[in-house]
């Protein structure tokens, strides 16, 4: 895989390209059908460096319509339309000046996997049909997966009507994170290339502190682009559920990182806690932290009440059942006023 220097979104084309070379990858693309899977989380702008920057996806859309390809653009956000987000973030607009197609995920096929432990998905047709799915992550943090690098940004892959309900049977960050694992080796995208050019830190994947990595990854194997990105960003691979369910299981091989010397970087990540997650269940009220609802920010949008998966929101009180609550905090992650906290309990 190969990891490069890029701080302006103007220069990822020739990045991508230079980094296609590196690894490559030149694959007869003639006739192909190429869907471009980015993050695409909720509506919100460029700037926010909550999607993958819509300057980055052009630039890989241009390569591969370039070699030949068929071209598609594809996601399942959680609570909203493919199209809206791609509308706010900008996406939709260089889909239309490259005269590609932007397709909703809202079609799902049952697929079986021949072994692990969640071996029943339901992913969109679009992904299960196209030549070569291209995974086009940005570089974030996770309020419940602690990071969102290729693996996570897969789950997209399931139409959101569908997602919902994973997270009543993989409950915890462990359980989860192994769910993730299974899906993503059963996807296998042809290329995973990262938006590591602006990302976020701290309690992301929408909320979080914006920063500027100033990297382009791009790897064959997602698992092996997640482990080498984390240890550019100095994470203990131990500590992320992820990134090691990955390496016991074997699905990270033996890889060469080539390309630019990349400095590290310090990813700070979010502040919810770990040890509760993996099941402590008698300390669970203690050293768990629960979502609150920040009267001063929250505009009752019902983003939160929505999309709670357990139905604990309740925004007429402004207040959250705990003895429902699963912290899966998918309330903060939709957000888009930052208005869900992180708090522990004693009581």
């Amino acid at each position: 895989m190969t990891v490069l220097s890029n701080t302006e979104y103007a220069r990822c084309r020739e990045k991508i390209v230079e980094g296609l070379e590196q690894i490559g990858f030149v694959d007869d693309l003639k006739g192909k059908k190429v869907l471009l899977k980015p993050n695409l989380l909720s509506p919100r702008t460029a700037d926010s460096s909550v999607t993958t920057n819509p300057e980055f996806l052009g630039a890989v859309a241009s390569v591969f319509l370039q070699r030949g390809a068929t071209v598609s653009v594809g996601d399942s956000p959680a609570r909203a339309s493919a199209a809206s987000v791609a509308r706010v973030s900008g996406i939709e607009k260089v889909c239309n000046e490259l005269s590609i197609p932007l397709v909703e995920f809202d079609e799902p096929v049952q697929v079986l996997l021949e072994k692990g432990v969640y071996r029943r998905f339901e992913i969109a047709r679009p992904v299960l049909e196209a030549d070569i799915v291209v995974n086009l992550p940005k570089l974030k943090t996770h309020s419940l997966t602690l990071v969102t690098f290729g693996v996570k940004n897969l789950f997209g892959c399931v139409p959101g009507s569908k997602k919902q309900g994973w997270h009543f049977r993989a409950r915890n960050m462990s359980d989860f994170s192994r769910m993730l694992v299974e899906l993503a080796s059963y996807i296998n995208p042809s290329l995973t290339i990262m938006d590591g050019v602006e990302g976020m830190d701290g309690n992301g994947p929408a909320n979080g502190r914006k920063i500027y990595p100033g990297v382009i990854a791009i790897s064959r194997d997602v698992f092996a682009l997640d482990d080498a990105v984390a240890s550019i960003c100095g994470i203990k691979h131990s500590r992320v559920p992820i990134l090691r369910i990955a390496r016991e299981l074997g699905f990270v091989s033996s890889y060469e990182t080539v390309g630019d010397k990349i400095e590290r970087i310090d990813l700070v990540l979010p502040e919810t806690n770990y040890i509760a997650v993996y099941g402590a269940r008698l300390l669970r009220r203690f050293v768990t932290k629960f979502p609150a609802i920040d009267h001063k920010r929250c505009i009752k949008c019902g983003n939160c009440e929505s999309a709670c998966p357990a139905g604990a929101i309740t925004l007429e009180s402004m207040k959250i059942d705990y003895s429902k609550c699963i912290t899966c905090y998918v309330c903060h992650e939709l957000c888009p006023e930052n208005a869900i906290l992180f708090r522990r309990r004693l009581l």
